[in-house]
């Protein structure tokens, strides 16, 4: 995970926080469980020039919080109290400390943090024109849609942020996330709704889905979206179980795109 931000412009910032749960230690047998998709994103327009890490904030069953860096990563936050009842993705300036920590792999001073709004994909049962699937019965959330395309038609177009024609490392898969950053007109009248959706037989393909609301297309504005993803695939068994790639679907401005990412499974809980 890189420490160090640039070539950042802006992006969206929400507070609104919701739970999500540990995908460490599921049951084999388990479904997936029933969860709320939508994420209610507002533009800002912020520098974020200050960051040097983007986190997830973990709470360790002891009770003690920490950051998770990167897979074999921690920062331990001396003196820093969390103020978020949930786990969640954030951005955060740090230094480092010389105390050594007894917790986590290096000990921090906390110069600022922000959340980036955080929820669970969930998966959906719809017609796709991918192949060689495996069906495998779990709880799906009804979308409305009979297959894959028609959902993306109806899906407001937006654009996933790029360096030199690729994604910029905004948008990338870690600790059992996705991070999403995209950019899209906004008018500041109406939040604009994101969810992300999996299919059941192809959990390792994703599909963005973007809500305008009818809000006025204006200004060319950035957001930043994390979705939790590691739930999709640990108790599988047909396959899907650790996928050492996700595909991102989304409705651009000139027609459907897609892109291959790195999954970035889940680290081991503390």
């Amino acid at each position: 995970m890189k420490e160090r931000i640039n070539k950042l412009k802006t992006f969206v910032v929400a507070l609104t926080l919701l739970a999500a749960f540990s995908c460490a230690g599921l049951d084999d047998d388990m479904d997936s469980p029933s969860v709320n998709t939508t994420a209610d994103v507002t533009s800002m327009q912020e520098s974020i020039r200050w960051a040097n890490a983007i986190v997830t904030v973990r709470t360790a069953s002891s009770g003690r919080s920490y950051f998770q860096l990167s897979d074999d990563s921690t920062l331990d936050p001396l003196g820093w109290q969390n103020p978020f009842s949930k786990e969640v993705r954030a951005l955060v300036a740090y230094s480092e400390l010389t105390d050594k920590s007894d917790f986590c792999t290096r000990s921090v001073k906390v110069e600022r943090i922000d959340s980036i709004v955080t929820r669970d994909a969930a998966y959906i049962s719809v017609e796709s024109d991918l192949k060689e699937g495996s069906p495998y019965p779990v709880f799906s959330v009804p979308v409305g849609y009979k297959t894959t395309s028609e959902m993306l038609n109806a899906s407001s177009p937006l654009e996933i942020v790029s360096d030199d024609g690729r994604t910029d490392w905004m948008t990338f898969s870690e600790d059992g996330y996705l991070m999403i950053h995209f950019a899209t007109f906004w008018g500041e009248v109406t939040q604009h709704t994101v969810n992300l959706y999996a299919l059941q037989d192809h959990p390792d393909h994703l599909y963005i889905v973007h809500k305008d609301n009818g809000d006025l297309q204006s200004t060319w504005k950035e957001g930043l979206v994390a979705f939790k993803i590691c739930h999709l695939y640990p108790f599988r068994k047909d396959g899907y179980n650790n996928p050492e790639s996700i595909v991102l679907h989304w409705m651009s401005f000139n027609g459907e795109k897609s892109v291959v990412l790195k999954y970035g499974k889940r680290a081991v809980e503390r």
